[in-house]
């Protein structure tokens, strides 16, 4: 807790120092130690290392800028229907939700995520020039490696062709102040080159940072996601199997109890490999988790807080197709994951006599001890389960099913409480199988567009992405916000957007 209060007590004194590069990107100095001459001790290294986390968590807070927004929520109707008694979202929730965005949506908004690349390429800078033991400057440029490579990733995903920058902006003359968006081929390079760094000098064990098997896990994706989406070939099937045995695929790490991995009492729990710490003594509170909740005129007295949860207003629930879904898996195979991810009771305020029914998603809960939730859980970014999922999607693509299926069967068994849940090895009874799990195993976490994508089965759930690809073929991309391009006039837009 020392480190962490360290490293906010950095950042918020960051602020007072802070200058602004007026171009594209609009990065605020996240660092008073950005000046060379100011990097002189082992501590200005590590406590800036330690930083780039804080700005990391600072991206992902946002209300529209966050895992949910840039992910999930884009699965579309199929899994998402209107919040607040289904009476509808705002532009910016509906064009994100449909993929009818444009660039004023608040969603395409990139600028702390290049603030948190900007204290990485800080440290990388630095690190090796500073006095200080090789074990410090080891951890440093490790730490410093995987978030970038990490923030990158998201960046070119959602973006394509995006500013690829690897030094800190120091002054506001600097040429990268006005950068042009760079192939997104030479972007996917530098990220394979920054987690290998990574994969080579991370060490420990504290998952508010990356650890071992953070690093292996930011290396199994992209090497799927290289292999299935940028035609990579053979060679990143091979290296995603390398991370995920470097990981370990076993039973030994997933929790019995599902809704015990999300629980605010129990942290950093065995399942969890990376995580952004959110708690009440660094007043670190915030996340997209406050969406899903009611606000307690729509809820009974008697009902509030236990067992639903009171924040200020719901903007997004499951669709009515995604809600039986999830009822059918429960009704039918005994499902334990459903009463954690979803929520249903006759809850609701009374109206002539009639209590209404309350749904929600039901994941995530901040400490309810008050009469307003507080928001208060981690935000969680890779967890075991998810290494299981993605060694069983490895061997999907090297159309190995029998071990596709012990994989999957692995998660099943936590599920549904039976040994060999899935026995169909074809082709297509696999697909299936890795489509469902991942709806029934990571909703609301940031998880389920990607994989959607990789397994080329969004166009499945969400239909009206299909329509629109014949119009623009960057449907799965966003638009550059209009504040960044009417910075720099050399931004392009995304080609299919306005």
């Amino acid at each position: 807790m020392k480190r962490y209060r360290l490293m906010f007590l950095t950042a918020a004194c960051a602020a007072l120092f802070a200058t602004s590069c007026h171009g594209d990107l609009d990065i605020i100095q996240d660092n008073q130690l950005s000046a060379s001459n100011m990097w002189t001790e082992s501590s200005d290294v590590t406590t800036s290392a330690y930083g780039i986390y804080y700005l990391m968590r600072s991206n992902f807070v946002q209300d529209k800028i966050n895992v949910f927004y840039w992910g999930e929520a884009r699965v579309g109707e199929y899994m998402w229907g209107a919040g607040s008694w289904r009476t509808g979202h705002d532009n910016d929730m509906y064009g994100v939700q449909n993929s009818t965005m444009n660039d004023s949506n608040t969603s395409t908004g990139w600028t702390r995520l290049y603030t948190a690349i900007n204290a990485a390429n800080a440290v990388l800078k630095y690190a090796p020039q500073v006095p200080m033991t090789d074990t410090d400057r080891n951890w440093a440029i490790g730490q410093a490696a995987f978030a970038r490579a990490y923030l990158y990733f998201w960046a070119v995903r959602l973006w394509g062709d995006v500013p690829l920058l690897l030094n800190p902006i120091e002054s506001v003359e600097m040429e990268e102040c006005y950068p042009e968006r760079s192939p997104r081929a030479l972007v996917y390079e530098q990220i394979g080159k920054d987690i290998e760094t990574a994969v080579t000098y991370v060490t420990g064990t504290e998952k508010y940072v990356a650890t071992p098997d953070a690093a292996n896990m930011l290396k199994a994706e992209y090497a799927l996601w290289m292999y299935s989406t940028q035609s990579g070939g053979d060679s990143y099937l091979a290296m995603a199997e390398e991370a995920l045995q470097a990981i370990g695929i076993s039973s030994s790490r997933l929790l019995d109890d599902y809704a015990s991995i999300f629980s605010v009492d129990n942290k950093c729990n065995a399942e969890v490999i990376f995580a952004l710490n959110n708690n009440q003594t660094e007043k670190l509170t915030g996340g997209y988790y406050w969406y899903y909740y009611w606000p307690s005129s729509n809820v009974a007295p008697a009902y509030q807080m236990n067992p639903v949860p009171i924040y200020t207003t719901q903007w997004w629930n499951y669709s009515d197709t995604f809600i039986e879904v999830l009822k059918q898996s429960k009704a039918r195979n005994n499902d334990r994951r459903v009463d954690c991810n979803y929520l249903e009771g006759p809850y609701g305020s009374s109206t002539e006599g009639v209590m209404n029914t309350i749904s929600c998603p039901n994941k995530f809960k901040g400490d309810c001890s008050t009469s307003m939730m507080i928001l208060d859980c981690d935000l969680l970014y890779y967890r075991y389960a998810q290494a299981v999922m993605m060694d069983a999607e490895l061997k999907y693509y090297k159309r190995d099913y029998q071990g596709a299926l012990r994989s999957l069967n692995l998660i099943a068994k936590r599920a549904y409480g039976v040994e060999n849940f899935y026995t169909d090895a074809s082709k297509e009874a696999v697909l299936q199988a890795l489509c469902d799990e991942s709806f029934l195993e990571f909703p609301c976490e940031g998880v389920i567009w990607w994989t959607l994508i990789r397994l080329d089965k969004i166009w499945d759930y969400n239909p009206s992405l299909a329509e629109r690809r014949a119009q623009n073929p960057n449907i799965l991309l966003w638009p550059i916000s209009a504040s960044a391009r009417n910075k720099n006039s050399k931004l392009r837009q995304t080609e299919g957007w306005s």
